[in-house]
């Protein structure tokens, strides 16, 4: 799933390029439509591939207009490639500058430059290759740096199938969307419907959401449960990450969320008023960042005023990096790793942006500390937990010896780290062998799906069998047998015998087919012994009904052509053991006698019970295994 987010300065035509690329207006608010001008954020979607994939792409886009900054910087952080739209008639404006700064300082995954409205210059061909020139010169030192620069017009449709193109290219082209198995959704839209209650929109993080989960919204911990999922209208079990969704949530008024909030995991997330940072301040920022200096903080989709507590040196001067913590005045839900901007709050001013090493250090730190300047050199490299969750992502499973080789830590300090991680819920213990809870899920979530496709395929079909969803898995039976048996207390599945199941499936015969199936075990138990054939029987009742019932036990089939109903196979093996019990031995012929049939029943129930292991063969007679 793929997020693509426009940017750039008022009236070089964002909102007009999305709807030739979607055919969707973004512009959902009257006073938009009025004034010809985006004000909030706007969504829109568009299916993009090739003849080998095929994928329904989300788009957000942003208000261009210096005035509404703070509301694009709502918009622009879940996207995997950026959509730079500059004017070719007006080329590089101010905004278009500031909006590219921020793409660079958010270090976004990917982009493509748009050059709009070339049907305002087609007769001045040399004056598009100027304003080219002027954009890469715009680009150079900056994320976009190699992002390829496509003339088009979103009125006459020139440049657009190319332009699909190349951001399907780009998409496919950025790394893999996060998936920690830790669920985050910064809210960027709220809204309620009738006879629905609470809508929350925004881009998925870290993890996937499934529908009827219990969540929180943080940073006030309030408790909810997902009531519906959807993406692009389309309603969803399991919500990927990296897709745009929309949340029905249940337990929440409207009134108790908001823009800046995030939808999360119970115990996954929580607030802080206080965090540590790594910095980068804009060379072109007017003044150094300084010392307790207000600012405003963009993180996700919040925007909060904040104090700067420079670390290390007295500030941080223009085009330079360094340490911060930052003391906000209203709780922020933050985690490791998110990047934020940072702004001057009047007048306004985009200074700089960076990203978070410590959510919660708990307390403030000393400016000028040595050890604490390490401590954030170290945080920003990688925790001993970070780097040991990235090694069992490329080798797992492995046991607790495998992990500590290979990722190079001293053992103390691995075991330290997997204690985290396992507390953190980002590893699973599957007796005695590790898996990552993304990886947990990935098998859940491939489980589910094959057993979903089975019954669908198989409705009448109780299961499939343990050893065909272990290989359908490429599972060994150390790792697939705990995995099961989790998936199982969990509630994802239940077992019968050898069989597996989706929890809520069961097998239903239609009024037919009962009928059909009535008659057969009438003519079985009429039938004794000497039962109708394995054909006969799959005649009788149709070859799917006939499976369902060997599945569901109400048939015994005990060799390729003997079957019979339960209550007879527990007569007939009933009087072999009796017989045993009291002789000690059986041959064939004595089987027949006592049974009172053909050679063929009685070999075919004596082979059965040696595989079954109550009998064992020695000669030409039979044992019991075990007396009693």
């Amino acid at each position: 799933m793929y997020v693509i987010g426009t940017a750039g300065h008022v009236d070089h035509g964002k909102s007009t390029l999305v709807e030739a690329l979607t055919g969707i207006d973004p512009d959902r608010l009257a006073e938009e439509k009025e004034r010809e001008m985006t004000i909030d954020l706007g969504f829109a979607w568009l299916q993009l591939g090739d003849d080998k994939r095929v994928e329904e792409v989300g788009v957000v886009d942003v208000p261009g207009h210096r005035d509404f900054i703070e509301n694009m910087l709502a918009g622009v952080g879940g996207i995997d490639v950026a959509l730079l739209v500059i004017a070719a008639d007006e080329g590089v404006m101010p905004q278009t500058k500031e909006h590219l700064a921020i793409l660079d300082l958010l270090e976004v995954r990917g982009g493509v430059v748009a050059l709009t409205k070339i049907d305002l210059i087609e007769d001045d061909p040399d004056w598009l290759e100027l304003v080219i020139l002027d954009v890469e010169e715009a680009l150079q030192g900056t994320v976009l740096a190699d992002a390829p620069i496509l003339p088009v017009s979103a009125k006459t449709g020139e440049g657009i199938a190319e332009l699909k193109t190349v951001l399907w290219q780009n998409l496919i082209a950025s790394p893999p969307r996060q998936d920690n198995g830790r669920p985050r959704l910064p809210v960027d839209r709220v809204f309620s419907l009738s006879g629905f209650g609470t809508v929350v929109t925004g881009t998925l993080i870290d993890g996937r959401f499934r529908l009827g989960e219990p969540v929180e919204i943080q940073p006030d911990g309030r408790k909810g449960r997902i009531r519906g999922l959807q993406t692009h209208q389309t309603k969803l079990e399991i919500a990927q990450p990296g897709s745009r969704v929309a949340i029905n949530l249940t337990g929440v008024d409207r009134s108790q969320v908001k823009r800046g909030d995030v939808i999360c995991t119970p115990g996954s997330l929580s607030g802080t008023i206080l965090f540590d940072a790594a910095y980068r301040h804009l060379p072109d920022a007017a003044t150094p960042l300084k010392h307790n200096m207000e600012v405003k903080l963009f993180v996700s989709s919040v925007e909060v005023l904040a104090r700067t507590r420079v670390l290390g040196v007295e500030q941080i001067e223009p085009g330079q990096t360094g340490w911060l913590q930052l003391a906000t005045t209203a709780e922020v839900a933050v985690a490791r790793g998110d990047r934020f901007i940072l702004r001057r709050p009047s007048p306004g001013e985009t200074l700089g942006g960076g990203q978070v090493l410590d959510p919660h250090p708990g307390h403030r730190h000393r400016r000028f500390r040595r050890d604490t300047i390490e401590r954030l050199e170290t945080l920003s490299q990688g925790t001993p937990a970070e780097l040991l969750l990235q090694t069992l992502r490329r080798i797992e499973p492995a046991n607790e010896n495998q992990l500590w080789q290979t990722s190079g830590l001293d053992k103390d300090t691995a075991v330290t780290a997997l204690a985290q991680l396992e507390a953190e819920k980002q590893v699973v213990r599957l007796d005695q062998q590790l898996i990552s809870a993304v990886r947990w899920q990935q098998l859940a979530d491939q489980t589910d799906q094959i057993l979903a496709a089975f019954h669908r395929e198989y409705p009448l079909r109780l299961g499939l069998s343990r050893e065909e969803l272990r290989s359908r898995l490429r599972l060994k039976a150390n790792v697939f047998n705990p995995f099961l048996n989790q998936l199982a207390a969990d509630g994802r599945l239940a077992e019968d015998g050898a069989l597996v199941r989706a929890p809520n499936h069961a097998v239903t015969f239609s009024p037919a087919q009962q009928t059909k199936i009535d008659a057969l075990l009438r003519r079985l138990a009429a039938s004794g012994v000497a039962s109708p054939s394995v054909k006969e029987c799959k005649t009788a009742v149709g070859e799917d009904v006939y499976f369902a019932l060997i599945d569901l036990g109400q048939l015994v089939q005990i060799s390729s052509d003997v079957v019979y109903a339960p209550a007879e196979y527990e007569e007939l093996t009933g009087q072999i053991v009796a017989y045993l019990r009291k002789h000690g031995r059986i041959n064939a012929a004595q089987t027949r006698d006592l049974l009172g049939t053909s050679r063929k029943y009685a070999i075919a129930l004596l082979e059965h019970l040696d595989e079954k292991r109550i009998t064992r063969r020695v000669g030409d007679d039979r044992e019991l295994l075990l007396r009693g």
